[in-house]
């Protein structure tokens, strides 16, 4: 019964990060504004990355962080005279899917392989008030980034709650979230948009994803993203690159893989054609300052800057034989999960027949450029791999299909409501 009322009590934390530092209420049509919802959530998860690389301990300012954002929370309600139960989009049904959810987390007590071997424990570095440079110590701590451990150690140490889970609860949080910004205002049906959102959550949820693994985290991320990308407009583009840049950072220090993820999003950025030449230039410029940046911080804690199993030798000895060999196992096991995974099966074919079949409603632009850049990643990653190539599938691509998943729902939610509008 106590950690059922903490896990009510922690939603209200969570969502500080959403209603706080900037200002997400709309007097003139009484409702949230999801776009600062997704800017808040997104500017805290840097502010928590800055306090990560300049060795902070999380106990140092972690209660001052969260009473100063209550504080700003309860000036604004003040300032604009808010009345919290007139708002229009109101949270519920989110709470409600959160707290089954967390149940179902809380129940739950193993980890993932890569979570039990390297994330719980780089999490019980900061945990412990430990920073980069002890680390660096840690043996496993070559192979991913730590932003994932950073976020679980920050709310698994919250003062009366203090329980491992909490911290992966925040991962929940980030995914419904997620899907709640591109479902909730996607019909003028309120209602429909709620059973769009809570389908779309059953769809995707799975406990293997919350067990202390970081692609959530990604997906989570690429979904807001698609929406961001799509809905960039000539008056709107200096919110939107500033997101989607913010986005980039974030996923960059969270898996190595990111920095693949973060190129899609700049270059689908990049084509956008209400955006001039100079800012795409600019853009572009800072996406290099914050690559360069990682690569700084790495090499100043010793950290490997390449740790994945690639090397030009490896390369040097592929021939036809076997690079036929490991490519139709690519499309086979490629397949095989994408059957698995129904979300991301039902993009692809609304993507195929939107191509040949054109719809002026829906711009497919950014979804080809995504598809086409994520079947390359998948095809080069995995080829020239100094890896078995059976096992190298078997253990990641399932869940880099899950991952590639999030951009393709977005199409999906696209596609239902522009044929609900006709019909």
């Amino acid at each position: 019964m106590t950690e059922i009322f903490k896990i009510i009590t922690i939603y209200p934390i969570f969502l500080i990060f959403i209603f706080v530092p900037f200002p997400v209420f709309d007097k003139i049509n009484n409702k949230l504004n999801l776009d600062f919802l997704s800017l808040n959530l997104i500017t805290n998860c840097n502010i928590l990355l800055f306090f990560s690389l300049f060795g902070i301990k999380i106990k140092d300012y972690q209660l001052l962080l969260i009473l100063l954002y209550m504080f700003i929370f309860l000036l604004y309600l003040i300032k604009f005279k808010i009345n919290l139960f007139k708002i229009k989009t109101n949270l519920t049904i989110f709470f409600i899917c959160f707290f089954i959810f967390g149940c179902v987390i809380a129940s739950e007590l193993n980890f993932g392989w890569d979570a039990k071997y390297f994330y719980y424990i780089k999490s019980l570095f900061f945990y412990e008030g430990l920073g980069l440079d002890e680390l660096g110590k840690f043996e496993h701590n070559k192979w991913h980034p730590h932003l994932g451990s950073y976020f679980w150690a920050f709310f698994w140490s919250l003062p009366f709650f203090d329980i491992e889970y909490f911290g992966r609860f925040f991962y929940l949080f980030i995914f419904c979230f997620s899907i709640y910004f591109v479902t909730i205002e996607s019909n003028k049906n309120i209602f429909f948009n709620y059973i769009l959102f809570i389908i779309t959550l059953l769809m995707t949820f799975n406990y293997e994803r919350f067990s202390g693994l970081q692609e959530v985290l990604i997906f989570s991320f690429l979904i807001i993203s698609a929406k961001i990308l799509y809905d960039i407009k000539i008056s709107n583009r200096f919110l939107k690159i500033s997101l989607i840049l913010m986005i980039a950072n974030l996923i960059l220090w969270i898996k190595s893989e990111g920095i693949v993820y973060a190129f899609f999003l700049i270059t689908i950025l990049m084509i956008n054609k209400n955006i001039s030449i100079k800012e795409k230039i600019i853009t572009f410029f800072i996406f290099i300052l914050l690559i360069l940046f990682k690569n700084f911080v790495f090499s100043y804690y010793d950290f490997e800057l390449i740790s994945q199993p690639y090397n030009f030798t490896f390369i040097k000895l592929i021939n036809f034989n076997e690079f036929f060999y490991r490519l139709l196992n690519i499309v086979i096991y490629g397949g095989y999960y994408s059957l698995k995974n129904i979300l991301f099966l039902i993009g692809l074919l609304i993507l195929i027949r939107l191509y040949f079949f054109k719809n002026p409603q829906i711009n497919i632009n950014n979804f080809l450029i995504f598809f086409i850049l994520n079947i390359l990643f998948i095809i080069f990653a995995y080829t020239f791999r100094d890896m078995e190539i059976i096992y190298s599938l078997k253990t990641t691509l399932e869940r880099i299909i899950f991952t590639s998943s999030a951009f393709y729902i977005y199409l999906v939610i696209l596609y239902v409501n522009q044929k609900l509008k006709i019909n």
